[in-house]
């Protein structure tokens, strides 16, 4: 029999009292709030929980019935599980706390029943537990594992020996799988040995030593559309910041990826043709220009030949027709230059101007081809709405072959540089052919000089590289007042002025002269208002600006705008451009003439009908072209002509000014014939604004 050693003070306990010892310690130090009522609901026993939570003595609670300590609310909500509690049922509900102290949390409350040694049911015990957080925390949980489950980024995590922990549903399907298929599998033979060895092991690899990486791939599956999926490894960490796994995010790019090729497709292709654009051509020449110059010590002849197409007369059909109609014979124009030759490179580069590259040719095969297209463009026979139109083209063309790569490799603009000079002077000679550039040749030498005269002027927009310079106008006839008329000059880098006709041309062929124009008037009417109210000045009007309704609506508002007082300020437009743009140029004359402003018929003469035109124009003075009066001292037909328009002008009132007067004896014949006035280096050559009205009118422009 084995002994039992007592500690010295110890009394030893019946079982009884120490399991009543035990059941009062864990009663009293348990965090559930219980408490003990008998079958008639009267409170006997609570715990230490119970009193702190509701702050509560236990004498305000033991001896009380159940309805007074938790209110009548609480009691029948809890009524029928306490019942069955008290018929030998343990019951558990989860509810909202509906007192002081338990509302807006959650509670677990417990009805157990309480039997006697006989297992009668004496009473029940209520335990209150509080799972307000560990709710919100499963609320969480739950939300983050649906959100994860839902979400289309298939996600999963990946262990150091390239095995899946973890998948969501989206991953498992993008392999055509269930998670259950997927989790616990190597990566190798979920998604395949040669791709994982391939593709995927470098980045995990880096991912391991900490790197994150990103990639994109195209997924095939039989029967399916391809996918395309973009990658993101990130290394996944451990408590001790060691590197456990890898975090992978797929992500399925299809739409993303489908609209950027068709962005690229758009950014090379002309919508209305459906040709390739200029971009393209351009990608196309410098692939070219890569591969000639790769071979050109091999090369005998030509490789590649750029055939720019530029449509003659294709404006007469927009005018005419509509632009409907023009858009109509573009596509025919497209259609009929891709059937020209299969192998061909065929792009729009624009308003009517095509481009054909075609390779391995010479310089006759390039010319043969430029000739068809000329022939067919010309045999196309365009209708619309039964009305036919003939269109022809002009092409030019330029050469990728040893000589343009004598020097160096061009480039992409070179070469459509030089089939632009080519087209260029085909159009000049009448249109309708092909020209091939050289350039040791004088019509291509000519067009060079005009680019850098067009480089020129657009530099001098930009940079207001302009200069006014004045002209006098001196009357002859004893009462009309002097002027003069003001003149534009370009300036060279370092100051000089250029020849008017260095510029002047380019401008007018390539479209600039409007904003020529513009800047003259601007910087006119400003000065204007700083000089004496005797002070008459003249402007000239380009042909282009007479007709442009845009300019005549900018000008007529300037003038507005700037207040010029009658008799101020003239404005010289020339015949020609007059009769060329005839319905504008009445209505600028009428809008100038209202205004108080006089208007001058530059280079008089020049046309064959210039007296017809004389009666539908609202002028006030002719200026007689220079080529008649250049030689009138001693030709009396010119004396003659003069004369005759000296009597038309002074029964219309109109007054005359003739210029190119470069001696006395011109000045006193013209005197006799009845000039008004006249202009010319005889009376003075054109000097700098600041020499006539010094520095202190030159406000800025």
């Amino acid at each position: 029999m084995r002994k039992t050693v007592k500690q010295a003070g110890t009394v030893a306990l019946h079982p009884l009292q120490a399991r009543q010892l035990a059941f009062e310690t864990c009663f009293n130090t348990s965090p559930i709030r219980i408490l003990f009522c008998d079958r008639d609901m009267i409170v006997r026993d609570v715990n230490a929980a119970f009193l702190e939570t509701e702050g509560f003595t236990r004498g305000e609670v033991v001896g009380k019935t159940l309805i007074e300590l938790v209110g009548p609310a609480v009691f029948e909500r809890d009524r029928p599980q306490i019942e069955a509690a008290l018929a030998g049922e343990a019951q558990s509900v989860v509810s909202w706390g509906l007192r002081r102290a338990t509302r807006g949390r959650l509670l677990r409350i417990h009805h157990e029943p309480v039997r006697d040694a006989a297992g009668a049911v004496i009473g029940f015990l209520s335990m209150l537990e509080d799972t307000t957080d560990l709710h919100q925390l499963r609320q969480r949980v739950s939300m983050q594992d649906e959100v994860i489950n839902q979400t289309s980024d298939a996600l999963a995590v990946v262990d150091a020996d390239y095995r899946y922990l973890w998948a969501n549903p989206s991953y498992a399907r993008l392999w055509n799988r269930l998670t259950e298929e997927v989790v616990g599998r190597t990566v190798a033979e979920v998604i395949g040995h040669e791709a994982f060895h391939e593709r995927v092991l470098p980045h995990l690899i880096g991912c391991f030593e900490g790197r994150v990486a990103r990639y994109t791939f195209t997924c095939e599956r039989e029967g399916k559309a391809e996918t395309h999926v973009s990658v993101r490894l990130e290394p996944l960490r451990g408590e001790n910041c060691e590197i456990v796994g890898v975090v992978v995010n797929a992500r399925d790019v299809t739409e993303e990826a489908q609209l950027n090729q068709r962005l690229r497709r758009q950014a090379l292709r002309d919508t209305l043709t459906d040709l390739a654009n200029r971009h393209a051509l351009e990608l196309e020449i410098g692939s070219r220009i890569e591969a000639c110059g790769a071979c050109n010590a091999l090369c005998q002849g030509c490789n590649t030949a750029l055939l720019l197409v530029d449509l003659d007369d294709f404006k007469v059909v927009n005018d005419l027709a509509g632009h409907a109609a023009g858009d109509a014979l573009l596509k025919q124009i497209a259609s009929l230059l891709r059937s020209m030759d299969p192998d061909a490179f065929v792009a729009r580069l624009g308003g009517d101007e095509f481009a054909v590259v075609t390779g391995m040719v010479t310089e006759t095969d390039a010319t043969r081809l430029g000739e068809r297209i000329v022939h067919s463009i010309e045999a196309l026979g365009f209708v619309w709405q039964g009305e036919c139109f003939s269109v022809g083209a002009s092409v030019g063309v330029a050469l990728l072959d040893q000589q343009a790569f004598a020097a160096s490799a061009p480039s992409v603009q070179d070469v459509i540089n030089w089939a632009d000079r080519a087209c260029f002077v085909a159009k000049e000679k009448g249109g309708a052919r092909v020209s091939v550039f050289h350039p040791d040749d004088d019509e291509m030498k000519a067009r060079f000089r005009e680019i850098g005269n067009l480089q020129l002027v657009q530099a001098a927009l930009q940079s207001g590289r302009f200069e006014l310079f004045l002209m006098p106008v001196a009357p002859i006839d004893g009462t009309s007042a002097p002027w003069h008329e003001v003149l534009l000059r370009v300036l060279s880098e370092d100051g000089r002025p250029l020849p008017p006709a260095v510029f002047i041309a380019a401008a007018e062929r390539h479209g600039l002269m409007s904003r020529v124009d513009r800047w003259v008037v601007e910087t006119v009417l400003k000065r204007l208002a700083g000089l004496p109210d005797d002070v008459h000045l003249s402007i000239n009007l380009s042909g282009q600006s007479v007709g442009d309704p845009i300019f005549r609506d900018f000008l007529l508002a300037a003038l507005d705008a700037a207040a010029i007082a009658p008799g101020r300020l003239a404005f010289e437009i020339t015949e020609t451009s007059a009769v060329r743009s005839m319905e504008t140029a009445l209505e600028l004359i009428a809008g100038l003439k209202a205004r108080g402003l006089e208007v001058v018929l530059d280079d008089f003469g020049s046309g064959l009908s210039s007296f017809g035109y004389l009666r539908r124009f609202d002028v006030d003075m002719l200026k007689i072209d220079g080529n008649i009066i250049g030689n009138i001292g001693h030709d009396v037909v010119q004396q003659t002509i003069v004369a005759g328009i000296v009597a038309v002008a002074e029964a219309m009132h109109v007054k005359v000014v003739a210029e190119y007067v470069e001696d006395l004896e011109t000045l006193e014949i013209l005197r006799d014939l009845g000039v008004s006035l006249v202009q010319g280096y005889y009376i003075g050559k054109p000097v700098p604004w600041s020499q006539v009205y010094g520095d202190r009118d030159l406000l800025p422009a």
